[in-house]
């Protein structure tokens, strides 16, 4: 039995929803079905989104992290769940702030340690230089999750799926991932461009695995039937999602967000969960 409800667990339930199950099919060994895994992967990973973003608008610390980062010549590179910055403060804990490109220093004679700009996944300090360790206070996104075989493994380490998993230093530092096959559950401490994740444990070449989701563990059931509700509207699918599975999922989701998502301050639950559908056409229709 699964410990979370991991992203192979998550594509068995979506399968089974849209009445195309097949162990070979969940695994990926068998391509045959009307709709395949990378597609239901993209309906999975837009509900996270979709949930993270209903709970961060009602819980804005939830997702509040802070890191600690070393400038390298004077470039900061963020984490990889980096959404939106809350706080940038030097060594000595004193704000630093932001200025626009043409703000820039002209020569590396001027400029300011206590001013940034950002340029893609950086924050460049003003100044030429500097090497020292600042500390970032930001809200988190949503990485997106995938389930796969293992292509290599061994002491402390595991080699993900070569088709699925991206490419990039330290993108799934800190998340969860659970090993179908071995039975286990690892978090990811350090991860390679070569796709190589160190973890806890003796990882095994062939074993399935699945990433855990990065929302609040009590909304992790609503993922699979409103990504099933997705997948049902496309024009592919054998059937359309009915009124009735419509609106147990809408009963489920006010009933777990008025008792975990509740701010301070009251909501008016019905225009919540409405607020980014056509007025008229309620939620699905």
């Amino acid at each position: 039995m699964p410990t979370y409800n991991n992203c192979f667990e998550l594509v068995k339930e979506v399968r089974l929803g849209i009445d195309e199950y097949d162990d070979a099919l969940v695994s990926g060994e068998d391509i045959v079905g009307a709709f395949n895994n990378d597609f239901i992967l993209k309906q999975i990973n837009l509900v996270i989104r979709e949930l993270h973003a209903l709970i961060a608008k009602r819980r804005p610390s939830e997702f509040l992290k802070e890191e600690s980062l070393t400038a390298v010549d004077s470039v900061l590179t963020l984490p990889s769940d980096f959404g939106k910055l809350v706080l940038f403060r030097d060594p000595f804990g004193k704000k630093v702030y932001s200025i626009n490109q043409d703000e820039r220093r002209f020569t590396e004679n001027t400029g300011s340690e206590r001013l940034y700009y950002m340029k893609g996944s950086t924050l460049v300090l003003d100044k030429a230089g500097i090497s020292d360790t600042y500390s970032l206070i930001y809200k988190s996104k949503p990485r997106d999750i995938h389930h796969g075989k293992t292509s290599a493994g061994g002491t402390n380490s595991m080699t993900l799926d070569a088709d699925r998993a991206v490419k990039i230093v330290d993108y799934y530092n800190k998340m969860i991932l659970e090993d179908v096959t071995g039975d286990a559950v690892y978090t990811i401490t350090d991860y390679t461009a070569a796709r190589v994740a160190t973890i806890s444990g003796t990882g095994t070449a062939g074993n399935l695995y699945g990433l855990v989701p990065e929302i609040p563990e009590w909304a992790h059931v609503l993922i699979g039937p409103k990504a099933v509700i997705y997948v049902k509207n496309h024009p592919k699918s054998k059937e359309k999602p009915s009124k009735t599975e419509i609106a147990a999922y809408q009963d489920m989701f006010l009933m777990l967000f008025r008792e975990y998502a509740t701010p301070d301050e009251d909501v008016n639950w019905e225009e919540m969960f409405t607020s980014f559908e056509p007025k008229t056409g309620g939620l699905f229709f």
